[in-house]
């Protein structure tokens, strides 16, 4: 499997509201997998790429490494970010995971309360796969950034 990224430029516009307009670029793809090896190499691949731009993004308040999954659209968001979590990088790497969106979204469909155990049992496995990979990629030991991840919002945030 090769993801393919798409980049996309844009300004937040509610940063731009308040005076920051700083342009984003945004590295997009999509995973149409389901299966749990070919997940696991689509998110190397977000790893890879996201490390292949840490030496644009880490700035002199840069600390975290932030790995963003997010439930409710199956996607997965790397940034790099300061101590309180609130400066991302400039550059983003995004992926949608189309195939587990719709799995996800036929079982909420059938029971919110599965839904929940499985979308937070997948969160916990992603986390997982995430913290392995890491632990064998060079290109990110190089890097004095602390691993994070969250399923929730930034504030719940666990260290890899």
């Amino acid at each position: 499997m090769s993801l393919i990224w798409q980049e996309h430029k844009k300004v937040n516009p509610f940063e731009a509201a308040v005076g920051d307009l700083t342009e984003r670029v945004v590295f997009l793809a999509e995973c149409n997998e389901i299966n749990d090896d070919p997940v696991k190499l689509a998110i190397s691949e977000c790893i890879d790429k996201s490390v292949e731009l840490l030496y644009k993004n880490i700035t002199d308040t840069s600390l975290y490494y932030l790995c963003e999954w997010d439930v409710v659209y199956s996607m997965l968001t790397i940034v790099v970010t300061d101590e309180p979590k609130e400066n991302d990088s400039q550059y983003v790497v995004k992926c949608c995971f189309n195939a587990l969106d719709v799995k996800f979204q036929e079982i909420q469909s059938s029971s919110e309360d599965n839904w929940e155990a499985t979308v937070s049992q997948y969160a916990d496995n992603l986390r997982s796969w995430i913290k392995d990979y890491l632990t064998t990629c060079p290109g990110f030991m190089n890097y004095s950034l602390v691993a994070a991840f969250h399923s929730e919002d930034r504030s719940a945030s666990k260290i890899l």
